[in-house]
C-alpha cells in the first residue's frame, strides 16, 4: 500500500483524528483540509485517461481502492476485505487500475472481477481490454455473443454474480475475486416444497442420482411435517453426520451434462445451492407468508459461493454496514488510513408523509389504491423544485400502481431505465432492486426514494448467517422465534435497509464530488414509514441538513426509538462542543445510563462526529458525547 514520503513531516495528519470502533478504523476530517498523495495522483494522471474527469480527491480515492488489491495480491494483507467508499468515489475505476496493476506484477495467476449487472461487465471489460487487450481480459454473461469455455480460460473474467451459482466449480481455479457490491446474494437459493418434489422426478425420470434425490425428499419432507406440527415460525435442518448423499448433489452432479432433459434449469440449480448450504448447516424452513387460513413454508439456504473469501476484495458503497456486523470481513488499511470521506453540507434529506394505505404494497390491487399512489406521486413531483428528478421505488408499486401514469405498457416486462417528462421536469424511473451504481443519474439534481424496499424477517436471517459463516441452530433461531428480530438478526435487517437507501440516493448528484470531497448540490426526498430508520439515513450523510414535506394533513412520522431518539438529538442539536449526557435526559426524560453498551462503539453516532463516553465515580466524570469531528 501507498504511503506517504515522509508521514513525520506531513502536516496534514495533525487534521485527522483517528478513531476505532469495533474493529473499524475511522478518519474524521477535523479541518476542511484533505489528505492526498500527490505524486500517485500524478502517476495515475499520466497513465489513466479516466483521470481527465476525475476530481484529484477521486483518483486519491481510486488508487486507494486499486492498492487494496495490491495489498491481498502480495499478502501485506489477507482477506476477505471491504473497500467502504460512497458512489462517485472512484471505486470501480481504482479496482479496473488495481486489475491491470495485478496482471502485470503477477502473469501467473488469476482474477474474477464479479458484477450484479450485465451492463457493469460490459463497461468494466471495455476499459480493461484497453489497457490489456481481449487475449488476457475474458467475460461472460447470458447475452454476451461469447464462447464461455475460451473466455474462462483467459488470466482474468469478468462476470455477474448469477455465473457463480449457475456454474459451480468453474471459477476454482482464480486466486482473487473482485467483488462489487452483493456478494451476499451470490449463494442464496428460496425454495418451496413442490420445487424438490419437480427435481425428484426429473432425477427418477432421467435415473440421475434417484437415491440421493429421494434421501432429500425425505429431508424436506420431514422438516415440512415438524414446522408445520410446532407453533414456531422458524425451524433449522437438523445436523446430520451422514450428508454423503447431500455432497453428491451439491459437488458431483454437473447439470450441464443432462441440460436437453431439463425444462427448468433454475430449480435444479437452487437444490444444489440447497444441498450444499446443508453441509455448512445453513438450510432453515419458515412458515412463510401466513394467516389463520394458509401455511405456506419456505426453504431458504445460502452460501457465500465465492471459492476463495480469504483471496477477495469486497467493494462497498455504504459504508461496510452490513459486512461490519457479522462474517470475518474487515476493511482495508488504505481507505481505514489514508482515505477521507466526502462532506455532505450540499445535501438536502427531506422526510415524506405519504397518503393513507393500509397493508402491504404487493396488496395495493384496487383501483382506489392506485387512484391514491397515482394522486400522491402527481402530487410530490408537482410540489418539489427541482427539475431533473430520479424517482424510485418498490417494482411492485411501479408496476402495479403506476404503468398508466408514467405511460408505460400496461402488460408484460418493462425496459428500464424509462425517462418521461411531468409538470415540465424531466423525471427518471427506476426501482429499488435495480442497476445500483448506475451513472445514468448522475445530473439528477433530485432523488425520490418512495416506500421502504420491504424484506422478509428470513432474509435477514439467510444473510447474517450467510456472512458470519456461522450455524443456522434452534438456539440461534429463538431470536427469531419471539415474534421480532433481535440482536444481530435486526442489526442486520435495518442496516440492509439503510443500505437501500443510500445506494438509490447516490445514484443522483450527489456522486460528483469535487478536489475538497465536496459533494454536489443535491435534495433526496424520503418517504419511510419508520422514523427511526429515516434518522439512521441521516446520521450516515453527517454534514447534510435535514427538512421535512407533510401530504396534506398527514404530518411525517416522529422517531419512537429510545436509540432513535438520542441520535436524533444528536443530529438537530450539533455543536463544536461536548454534549453531555444529561442534557439529552432532560430533554428526551429518560436516563441513559440504561443504554451505555449500546452507545458505546455507535457506527451511527461515530458517524455523526461523537463518541459516548460513560460517566464514573466522582466529580466531572459524568456521562459526556465526545465531539471528534469539527466541520
Amino acid at each position: 500500500m501507498p504511503k506517504p514520503a515522509d508521514d513525520k513531516n506531513d502536516k496534514s495528519v495533525s487534521n485527522f483524528h483517528l478513531k476505532i470502533v469495533s474493529g473499524v478504523i475511522f478518519w474524521y476530517n477535523i479541518s476542511m483540509s484533505i489528505r492526498l498523495f500527490p505524486e500517485a495522483i500524478e502517476r495515475r494522471r499520466k497513465r489513466y485517461k479516466e483521470c481527465d474527469w476525475l476530481s484529484d480527491w477521486q483518483v486519491h480515492s481510486a488508487h486507494i481502492a486499486a492498492g487494496a488489491i495490491s495489498s491481498l495480491a502480495c499478502k501485506i494483507e489477507t482477506g476477505p476485505l471491504y473497500v467502504p467508499m460512497p458512489t462517485g468515489s472512484g471505486k470501480t475505476t481504482g479496482a479496473i487500475w488495481g486489475i491491470v496493476d495485478f496482471v502485470k506484477s503477477y502473469p501467473d495467476q488469476r482474477l474474477c472481477f464479479l458484477s450484479p449487472y450485465k451492463e457493469a461487465v460490459d463497461q468494466i471489460y471495455a476499459a480493461l481490454v484497453d489497457y490489456l487487450g481481449n487475449d488476457i481480459i475474458g467475460m461472460y454473461h447470458s447475452d454476451a455473443f461469447a464462447d464461455k469455455d475460451k473466455e474462462l480460460r483467459k488470466q482474468v473474467v469478468v462476470l455477474t454474480h448469477q455465473f457463480v451459482e449457475h456454474n459451480q466449480g468453474r471459477l476454482d481455479d482464480r486466486d482473487i475475486f473482485v467483488i462489487d457490491e452483493a456478494i451476499y446474494a451470490t449463494g442464496e437459493a428460496t425454495l418451496k416444497l413442490h420445487h424438490f418434489g419437480e427435481a425428484l422426478s426429473w432425477a427418477t425420470r432421467n435415473g440421475v442420482l434417484a437415491d440421493e434425490f429421494i434421501k432429500l425428499h425425505e429431508l424436506v419432507n420431514d422438516l415440512n411435517k415438524e414446522l408445520h406440527e410446532s407453533d414456531k415460525k422458524y425451524i433449522a435442518a437438523p445436523h446430520q453426520k451422514d450428508l454423503r448423499w447431500a455432497n453428491t448433489i451439491a459437488h458431483e452432479l454437473q447439470l450441464s451434462n443432462h441440460s436437453q432433459t431439463i425444462d427448468d434449469n433454475k430449480v435444479l440449480v437452487a437444490v444444489q445451492r440447497f444441498c450444499e448450504a446443508l453441509l455448512s448447516g445453513l438450510v432453515f424452513l419458515s412458515k412463510g407468508s401466513i394467516d389463520s387460513q394458509r401455511y405456506d413454508p419456505v426453504y431458504s439456504a445460502a452460501v457465500l459461493g465465492i471459492p476463495r473469501i480469504d483471496k477477495t476484495v469486497i467493494l462497498s458503497a455504504t459504508g461496510g454496514m452490513v459486512y461490519d456486523i457479522a462474517g470475518p470481513f474487515k476493511q482495508d488499511m488504505g481507505s481505514r488510513e489514508y482515505w477521507s470521506p466526502p462532506n455532505y453540507q450540499n445535501l438536502k434529506l427531506v422526510q415524506l408523509s405519504g397518503p393513507e394505505l393500509t397493508g402491504h404494497y404487493r396488496t395495493w390491487t384496487s383501483s382506489a389504491k392506485k387512484d391514491t399512489v397515482q394522486n400522491y406521486v402527481d402530487w410530490l413531483l408537482s410540489s418539489i423544485p427541482e427539475s431533473n428528478v430520479y424517482i424510485t421505488m418498490p417494482k411492485q408499486v411501479l408496476e402495479g400502481c403506476l404503468r398508466n401514469y408514467f405511460n408505460l405498457a400496461s402488460r408484460g416486462e418493462i425496459q428500464y431505465p424509462i425517462t418521461t417528462n411531468k409538470h415540465g421536469k424531466q423525471i427518471n424511473i427506476s426501482h429499488h432492486a435495480r442497476s445500483v451504481g448506475s451513472n445514468n443519474f448522475k445530473d439528477c439534481d433530485a432523488v425520490i426514494y418512495l416506500w421502504d424496499n420491504y424484506l422478509p424477517q428470513a432474509v435477514a436471517i439467510q444473510r447474517f448467517h450467510t456472512l458470519a459463516d456461522e450455524e443456522i441452530t434452534v438456539e440461534a433461531l429463538e431470536q427469531a422465534n419471539g415474534g421480532h428480530l433481535v440482536g444481530n438478526y435486526k442489526r442486520i435487517r435495518e442496516a440492509q435497509y439503510i443500505d437501500n437507501m443510500m445506494q438509490q440516493i447516490g445514484r443522483g448528484r450527489i456522486r460528483n464530488i469535487d478536489e475538497a470531497a465536496l459533494a454536489d448540490k443535491m435534495t433526496a426526498y424520503v418517504l419511510t414509514d419508520n422514523a427511526d430508520r429515516f434518522v439512521r439515513l441521516a446520521a450516515q450523510y453527517t454534514d447534510c441538513t435535514r427538512d421535512s414535506l407533510p401530504y396534506k394533513n398527514n404530518e411525517v412520522v416522529t422517531p419512537v426509538g429510545r436509540m432513535a431518539r438520542i441520535l436524533d438529538y444528536l443530529q438537530r442539536h450539533k455543536s463544536e462542543k461536548d454534549i453531555p449526557a444529561s442534557e439529552l435526559e432532560e430533554a428526551l426524560g429518560f436516563q441513559l445510563r440504561r443504554y451505555n453498551s449500546q452507545l458505546s462503539n455507535n457506527w451511527d453516532i461515530m458517524m455523526l462526529g461523537y463518541e459516548y463516553v460513560a460517566g464514573g465515580r466522582g466529580r466531572g466524570n459524568s456521562a459526556t458525547f465526545i465531539r471528534i469531528r469539527k466541520n
